[in-house]
């Protein structure tokens, strides 16, 4: 059974936040995608994702890299692990699908959401760095 992620979150990392209300809005939809894509262990990927999630105290490199991956999964990226064109299931989907319409909403709505939690670290290490190279001059 799938519990929804609570978009209301006590953490103080906004990234982590965003991240859960993400998933609260569309766990449910990625959840099918992957599921479409990778079969049951693309579904059960996100489902521990989205219990990870709903754990942390802080969105962790190993957590990122998890958001990366499934939508690298999402945007059928050849490099991924695991990966066989020709026996994927996604090789027998309609193009012009529904459900491959979703996939496609969803992949950019998730690549929205990497770039949200991805600008934040770098602003803070341009802050890092400012500092440093006033006293260098």
């Amino acid at each position: 059974m799938m519990r929804k992620i609570s978009n209301q979150s006590l953490s103080p990392d906004p990234n982590l936040s965003a991240a859960r209300a993400h998933f609260s809005e569309n766990g449910p939809a990625l959840c099918r995608a992957a599921g479409i894509l990778a079969g049951d262990a693309g579904t059960a990927s996100v489902l521990r994702l989205m219990s990870d999630l709903r754990q942390a105290t802080a969105l962790e490199r190993g957590l990122r890299r998890r958001l990366v991956d499934l939508h690298r999964l999402l945007s059928l990226d050849p490099i991924s692990d695991g990966f066989d064109q020709d026996l994927s299931p996604w090789t027998v989907l309609d193009p012009g699908s529904p459900e491959v319409e979703e996939i496609c909403l969803l992949t950019d709505r998730l690549y929205e959401l990497l770039e949200k939690i991805g600008a934040p670290k770098q602003q803070q290490c341009a802050r890092v760095l400012t500092p440093i190279e006033q006293k260098a001059a």
